[in-house]
């Protein structure tokens, strides 16, 4: 989650200003797609539908041109010679001059005469336009070779009837495709003025007939290479939109062909575009668009990251003079401020600052008499109960005789309410008075082993283990026996906490600048109530304690740059951590 002020106020601001720029962008760029779509639509379409409208024209006009020959009268004449046909077919050729040639067959299918002279006997019966012609049907074939000719050819037929009607042959020309090829590409120049195009005629079993292949006619499936079946040839050639090929590099405009005459398989004209040729001109739109947003983008970051400078400058400055007032430096405000709302926030905060101060003042005032009273109160409770013994047997003495015997045995007995008097006042001064620290660089395992051998010898009890699990050498910078102090009283009180059977474990954790000594013990614990009071003078759960040993060590520990810690669960245990330096960059 973003915390910052000025981040935010960024990102907020680059936000409401790109999302018009964004939406705009868009808008835009789906426009002009839809129009540059639109142009190609009818660029393509137009170039189609003008290529189809030629080839019809030019195809209708060759199917009037066999016709108008079926009809010649020297064709339809039984009895005119071979040689008189044959002289016939030639004027038609070199009268039209868009034939390669022409032939003549019987009813049988024989070529009795033939333009070239190459092909005259040979049967012809099994060709399907010779089929459809004695079924008296004008025909235009697919494109096919013959040894004839070393080009593709078309081949045309109708049906030749004498004068009597009698059906006595076939006449076929076979019509160059330059021609064809010429018109198409005269059309197709109409709309490369735009952008190249490809455009070939197809039948509808995908045999294309292209100036691409050098023999103008390229045997491989057209429909493979537009991914098409053919369903979708048809289904696109009826279809009013654009075909879009499988790879998506191309877009195809499909329409079919008609003539009046019989085909053999439906033919159909496509014309194709690059599509990133079509949509050039888009993509230098959206260059241009992405440069100008970059600009403008990069202007908004500058303009917004200064607006959030001027303003969060002033709230930086306040929230480190806040900072600087909790370390307990004087709270001042900048003079400098960016906007009205921000110098009255800095009068507002100097006015709490200073109602902060009045409080915190009373409020240490009330707590120093407070602490003044209960100091006063321990220490009265704490010298009262010797003195009065003292006094006890003062008036003793003074009442009886003198008694030797008697007067040594209440000697003792006073002499010792004193030295408690006296280790009660030691142990105030070891509290208020701070000490001269004699610092060291000190191996705690080494310490603390030295510790435990004089401690176990002496403890107070037997029922407790000592476990020390401190195996590694560790050095901290301290005071050798103000820290001596400190264990030995936390020793203490963890062996009074067990009554029974019970053990005590003592940990080590080592970190960068400091050392995590920990006590663990599993005595009686602490309840919530006296845990949250631990550490204050003369707060005691002991029937013999005055609550002076934890304070003491408390302050010791801050005296030695370090910490005490107590947790405690009730009657689960006590874990006590003291937390040491170990570096004295610490040590002012």
């Amino acid at each position: 989650m973003i915390k910052s002020l000025q981040t935010r106020i960024l990102l907020y601001s680059l936000l409401i200003a790109s999302a018009p720029l964004l939406i705009l962008g868009v808008i835009s760029y789906e426009s002009q797609r839809s129009l540059l779509e639109k142009e190609a639509y009818n660029a393509l379409n137009a170039g189609s539908f003008n290529i189809v409208n030629e080839t019809y024209s030019y195809l209708n006009e060759r199917i009037s041109d066999v016709k108008l020959m079926s009809t010649n009268s020297v064709i339809m004449d039984p009895h005119s010679t071979k040689e008189e046909k044959s002289v016939e077919l030639k004027k038609f050729i070199e009268a039209k001059g868009n034939y390669y040639g022409m032939l003549f067959l019987d009813l049988k299918g024989n070529v009795t005469a033939d333009t070239s002279n190459k092909m005259i006997g040979d049967n012809l019966s099994n060709r399907i336009w010779f089929k459809e012609a004695m079924e008296g049907h004008e025909f235009l074939s697919d494109v096919y070779k013959t040894r004839a000719y070393s080009e593709p050819i078309i081949a045309l037929s109708a049906p030749v009837h004498d004068p009597a009607g009698n059906l006595i042959g076939v006449v076929s020309p076979a019509f160059r495709l330059e021609g064809l090829w010429e018109m198409m590409e005269k059309k197709a120049n109409e709309v490369s003025d735009k952008y190249p195009v490809d455009f070939f005629m197809m039948n509808q079993e995908g045999i294309m007939i292209s100036k691409k292949d050098p023999h103008g006619v390229i045997q491989n499936s057209a429909l493979d290479e537009m991914g098409l079946t053919k369903g979708k040839l048809l289904e696109a050639s009826s279809s009013d939109k654009l075909y879009s090929a499988e790879n998506g590099e191309k877009i195809y405009s499909i329409q079919p062909i008609h003539t009046i005459a019989q085909t053999e398989n439906k033919w159909f004209v496509v014309v194709g575009a690059s599509k990133k040729q079509v949509f050039q001109p888009l993509n230098d739109l959206l260059t241009r668009y992405l440069t100008i947003y970059s600009i403008v983008f990069v202007s908004i970051i500058l303009a917004v990251y200064l607006l959030t400078k001027s303003i969060v400058r002033p709230v930086q400055g306040l929230v480190e003079a806040t900072e600087d007032f909790i370390d307990g430096k004087e709270f001042i405000t900048s003079e400098n401020s960016s906007f009205e709302e921000m110098e009255k926030l800095n009068v507002a905060f100097l006015r709490m600052m200073e109602t902060i101060e009045d409080r915190e003042r009373e409020i240490i005032r009330t707590e120093k008499l407070k602490y003044v009273g209960q100091l006063a109160a321990g220490v009265a409770h704490e010298i009262r109960n010797p003195l009065t013994t003292i006094k006890g047997f003062f008036q003793l003495l003074k009442s009886q005789d003198h008694d030797k015997a008697l007067i040594e045995k209440y000697s003792d007995v006073m002499l010792l309410e004193v030295e408690r008097v006296n280790v009660f006042v030691s142990q105030l001064l070891d509290l208020a008075k701070p000490h001269q620290l004699e610092w060291e660089k000190l191996d705690l395992k080494d310490f603390l082993d030295e510790i435990l051998d004089i401690y176990t010898s002496s403890i107070p009890s037997s029922h407790v283990e000592i476990i020390n699990k401190v195996t590694k050498s560790v050095f901290v910078h301290t005071d050798r026996n103000r820290l001596r102090q400190v264990l030995l009283n936390v020793l203490n009180n963890s062996c009074e906490a067990i009554d029974s059977r019970g053990r005590i474990e003592i940990r080590q954790t080592a970190g960068s600048q400091s050392v995590m000594l920990t006590v663990i013990d599993d005595g009686n614990g602490i309840s919530p109530d006296n845990l949250k009071n631990i550490g204050t003078p003369f707060y005691t759960t002991k029937p013999d304690g005055n609550g002076l040993g934890i304070a003491t060590c408390i302050q010791i520990m801050e005296e030695l740059k370090g910490k005490f810690l107590i947790e405690s669960t009730y009657s689960l245990g006590t874990k006590v951590t003291l937390i040491i330096p170990t570096t004295n960059r610490l040590i002012n």
